[in-house]
Parts: C-alpha cells; structure tokens; sequence
C-alpha cells in the first residue's frame, strides 16, 4: 500500500524543516488529489525558496493565493503570502512587497501573524534604504525576542541591524552587530544563521580594510554552507571570498572563485547577484591593466544592475568605469560619470563610492 497524500505531505513538510529541500522536493513530484494541490504547491515553492531559486519559487507561491480562499484557510493563504513578500524583498522588488503587506493585513489576526508581518515590514523599510526607520523598528523586535530568550530570533535582528549600519557608514558599531549576531547564533546552535552572521562580518571587515580578518570569516562561512542544500548561500560564500582575495591581490585564486560563485548563480537564475560577480570580475581585470576585459565587464554589470533596480551596484560599477575611462585617457567621460553617479549616491543616501575595499 502506498504513502497517503497527507503522509506525504508531512513527510515533505519534515524534509524541509531538516533543511533538506531536494529530498522534499522529490516527494512533491507525486500526484496528490486536487484537495492537497494548494499545500503541495506551497511546500514546493518553501522548497525552492530555501535554496535560493527567488525566480521560480514566485509563480507557487501565487498560485497559492488564487488556490486558497484566505476566509476559508487563512493560515495557508498567510504563509504563501509571507512567503512571496520575502521573495519580493529579496529580489529588491519594494514597491510589489509593500502591496503584499497591505493585503495580508486583514488576515493576520493571530498576534504571531501580526508580529512576522510587521518584522517583514521593517525588512523592506531596510531594503528600500529607509534604515534609520528600519532600526527603530528592528530594536523593538531586538528587545522583544531577547525576553523571550529567543536566541535564533536574535541573531537574525541583529544581522539585519548589522545590514542597516553598514549602509549608514556606521561601520563599526555594523561589525559589532554582526559579532553580537554570531554570538547569539552559535547560543542557539543555528549553523545557517552563522554563517549568514559571517558574511555579514567578511563584508564590513573588507570594506574597513580588515582584509585577512574577511578572508577568515567567508572561508568559515564557506565550511559551514558548503555540505547543505543553501545553494544561495554557497554563492554568496564564493562571491564574498574572491572579494576578499581579490583586495589581498591573490588574482588567480580570486578569479577561481568567481567562477564558482558565477555558475551557482547562474543556476539560480539571480541576476543582479550575477552582476555582482561580473563587477569583481571587472575590478580584478582593472586591477590586472587588462582594460579591454575590464570594461566589458563592467558594463555588463552596470546593465543588468539597472534593470534590477539595484543602485548600491550602478554606484560601484559607475565608479569603477570612471577610474577606467580616466585611465584610458578619456578624462572628460570619465569626470561627467563620476559627478552624476556621485549624485546618485548621495540621494540614495549610498555610501559605496567611498568605499576602497569593496
């Protein structure tokens, strides 16, 4: 006799909490009546959220939302939805995760629904810049999860409060969150939220010249991620390393992790975080004298960071091509650039063109 539908579903359910999303996922490709086709949907895009894949896992979870009839099973229609605000955020998507939030309002009666929500808001007041009200938002959420001992709670508040400080230029009260963070992942025995807590310390310890300490802290991160299914994770760990190598100006083995950093991606089919590969790519061939490469690359970047709507990379990669141009003798370009993404920069309240390190 074979697995109930309902078994199977659990059994998914328990993949996914273990932190094994491909397993889950296996399970999901058997049929299940029509009854259990809304949770199916929404344990596959869970799945396929876990592991980074923000593209694919958006049509799931919508098809959740037209599934499920959020008077008759709230709880279902809320998760998917939170879910799909969280993809929105990630993907720098404000404006459609700000709309998702307003929607599920009505629905999150529960004070445990209602708590996720607004943190979910105070997550994309971060990511839409808006970091001093984001903090004042994160510290009550600080407070509240460490009298309720909360340990993993914690250490994510105070990555995200590490985030928010870094692109305020408070760099060393940044560094110190994402010490705190760390410490209070490894309190709640969370090798994720460790190593997320590490990049977040191998990007400030880079950006302030700190570059043996980054160089640490991502290879670290790096052994944590490197046997789990967080395909994402693994991304960013190499992305992070060849940043760091590429400051020590250890080219070769830069450029190698690139590469690696670059075919996940790929895999996830993350495009602005592929740009970002791309911009390192084409500061180590500025760095190299290899110019013609350089600005392929770069250009490349600044495209794709564009249609992203991601600023803090048109910045960097603006800054970057107005070193090139002045470097190849085309000053005038290059000043034009500089002054225009200066301003840039300054209206989004950015402080990436200053950074020497990145």
């Amino acid at each position: 006799m074979g697995i109930l539908p309902i078994q199977l579903l659990e059994l998914a359910r328990e993949k996914l909490e273990l932190g094994r999303p491909r397993e889950a996922l296996k399970l999901l490709r058997s049929p299940v009546p029509e009854i259990f086709s809304a949770e199916k949907k929404f344990l596959i895009a869970e799945g396929l959220r876990s592991q980074g894949y923000f593209v694919r896992c958006e049509p799931c979870y919508r098809q959740v939302l037209s599934l499920v009839n959020p008077r008759q099973d709230a709880s279902l229609w809320l998760e998917a939805c939170l879910g799909l605000i969280s993809v929105k955020r990630s993907l720098g998507e404000i404006k459609a995760a700000r709309k998702l939030v307003k929607r599920a309002g009505p629905f999150a009666r529960r004070p445990e629904d209602k708590r996720r929500l607004e943190l979910e808001d105070a997550l994309i007041d971060r990511a839409a810049g808006l970091h001093q009200r984001s903090l004042g938002r994160l510290n009550r959420f600080l407070r509240l999860f460490q009298s309720e001992k909360d340990w993993a709670g914690v250490g994510f508040i105070l990555w995200a409060i590490g985030g928010a400080r870094r692109f305020q230029g408070n760099l060393k009260s940044s560094e110190l969150a994402f010490l705190e963070s760390l410490a209070a992942f490894k309190r709640a025995r969370d090798a994720s939220g460790k190593a997320y807590a590490l990049f977040g310390l191998g990007g400030i310890t880079r950006i302030r010249g700190k570059l043996k300490q980054s160089k640490a802290y991502y290879e670290e991160a790096w052994r944590l991620l490197d046997r789990t299914q967080d395909i994402f994770g693994q991304a960013y760990a190499q992305c992070g390393l060849a940043n760091a190598l590429r400051q020590l100006g250890e080219c070769a083995n830069a450029e190698r992790h690139y590469l690696r950093s670059r075919r996940l991606y790929s895999q996830l089919g993350d495009a602005v975080d592929l740009a970002y590969v791309d911009w390192g790519l084409g500061k180590l061939a500025l760095q190299k004298g290899n110019f013609t490469v350089a600005e392929s690359r770069l250009w490349k970047a600044l495209l794709a960071f564009r249609k992203g709507g991601e600023t803090r990379g048109i910045v960097l990669s603006e800054a970057a091509l107005a070193s090139l141009f002045h470097a190849c003798g085309r000053t005038a370009w290059a000043e034009s650039l500089f002054e225009k993404n200066w301003r840039r920069a300054r209206k989004a309240g950015l402080h990436a063109h200053l950074e020497i390190y990145t």
